[in-house]
């Protein structure tokens, strides 16, 4: 061989002492890899099990949200106060006193008609911000409380409530606990009075009802040891075809019109104490020629009303009429007692031997009575009037039987019903007619529930 050439091989690099150290830096890469891809993972897993448990915390949220809206829906009242004024450490709620909370139930006006309903759930929920279980056997469903409401204006809407809502998870560990918190918004508005139909009749404060007084319409009773079983109910309404019922009701009376300066006086109508005749008796018709009316709105619509101020209606004995023309607004102002026998009457009629009036209701001529407690307005039971009468204050019936012929067609509210009392309305025929809508009132009563809106913006609270 050629020195030269085999000095050559002699001297040729040799790679067999560089495969091993190649091959463990090769090894440590991909262990190096591996490990980091471990980790991502478990951190993937460990973010997506968090977002997991967070979710069914803001859902357990959100049952909460819904039960305690349902709850504020079944006591619409409630959402117009807070749910508690001061809070101790422990979350306990410390009102007292006449503070007006949910916490403080009973102080909220009118909550509820004479039945407990779900006060008492209300309160409990709102005492001591305790958990309440979705499930209560499936602890794993989670909890919700409530940790506050939250109302601007107590007692008046418009306006929106705040409610704040908690809710709980318990994770795999079950020492741990996943929770969120949703605000909502609870828009509340007046409750619009369409969704009350007018009464027939109303009374205020009467522990016996109408008796056996036939009646055709809702009665309200505002008493609740007014009995609603025994109320001679007969009917349906006209327009929704739901029959007439008895009922006792939160609603509040409105506040009489004011008299206006305007009101042209008539005095005592009829007789006086001693018997004699007033300036004002035998046969009246309402307007008389000269009269003067005042424009007012009612219903959107501008209308012509004849106002009079009245002493006193008594038609006692002797023969006396009282016409009101048909089509016309007549509104009279009563400061004391209407008392109408048999042979006398009131005529508002807006039938003409079985032909309907054109641009007649019963309600365009109004009675209001400003008198006390010992008042009357007792009408003939063999001639019905037609008018809405609201007086207050006064004890109101139909005398006699009259073969069902008498009595209101329109709705009459009043304090009580004259059950056996100076006017003996006891009569098994139908006593009152029921025609009245409420646009045609031009009064709305008080304290109608307020309506709550589908809730709006929810917002996450991060804890």
């Amino acid at each position: 061989m050629n020195p030269k050439l085999r000095l050559i091989l002699l001297h040729r690099p040799n790679n067999q002492g560089f495969a091993l150290p190649f091959t463990l830096c090769v090894g440590v890469v991909m262990m190096l890899a591996g490990t980091i891809m471990l980790v991502k993972s478990q951190a993937n897993r460990s973010h997506v099990q968090a977002q997991q448990t967070t979710s069914e915390g803001i859902s357990a949220a959100e049952v909460g949200v819904t039960r305690i809206t349902t709850l504020m829906n079944d006591n619409r009242y409630i959402a117009m106060y807070p749910d508690c004024i001061g809070r101790d450490s422990g979350g306990n709620c410390t009102d007292s006193g006449t503070t007006e909370s949910w916490a403080n139930i009973s102080n909220i006006p009118k909550l509820t008609v004479c039945e407990s309903g779900e006060a008492a759930d209300v309160e409990d929920v709102s005492l001591k911000q305790e958990w309440q279980p979705i499930d209560p056997d499936n602890p794993h469903q989670g909890d919700y409380r409530l940790l506050k409401y939250e109302y601007p204006t107590p007692g008046k809407a418009p306006n929106v409530g705040k409610l704040t809502v908690e809710g709980r998870v318990r994770t795999s560990n079950e020492n741990k606990e996943a929770t969120s918190q949703l605000e909502v918004d609870v828009p509340v508005s007046p409750g619009p009075v369409e969704n009350t139909n007018v009464p027939g009749v109303w009374l205020a404060d009467d522990p016996d009802a109408t008796g056996g007084n036939g009646i055709e319409g809702d009665v309200l009773l505002g008493n609740c040891d007014s009995p609603t079983d025994t109320v001679n109910v007969k009917g349906s309404d006209p327009i929704t075809g739901e029959p007439y019922e008895a009922k006792h009701t939160n609603l509040e009376f409105p506040d009489l019109p004011e008299i206006p300066d305007t009101a042209i006086y008539l005095g005592v109508m009829g007789e006086n104490k001693d018997g004699s005749l007033t300036a004002t008796s035998g046969d009246i018709t309402l307007p008389r020629a000269g009269d003067t009316y005042t424009t007012k709105t009612i219903n959107g619509q501008s209308v012509q009303v004849y106002e009079y101020k009245v002493d006193q209606i008594n038609f006692n004995s002797g023969s006396h009429s009282l016409t009101v023309t048909p089509g016309k607004q007549v509104s009279l102002y009563l400061q004391g007692s209407m008392v109408v026998k048999s042979n006398s009457n009131i005529i508002h009629n807006c039938d003409d031997s079985g032909n309907p009036i054109s641009g007649c209701k019963p309600t365009d001529f109004k009675i209001y009575g400003y008198g006390d407690n010992t008042n009357t307005i007792c009408t003939a039971g063999n001639k019905r009037i037609e008018a809405f009468i609201f007086a207050p204050e006064y004890t109101v019936g139909t005398a006699g039987t009259g073969g069902g012929e008498g009595g209101i067609k329109g709705t009459i509210w009043a304090n009580e019903w004259s059950n056996g009392k100076s006017c003996g309305s006891n009569t098994s025929n139908t006593a009152v007619v029921q025609t009245a809508r409420w646009e045609d009132l031009g009064l709305q009563p008080k304290n109608t529930p307020p309506e709550l809106s589908s809730t709006s913006t929810w917002q996450r609270n991060e804890r």
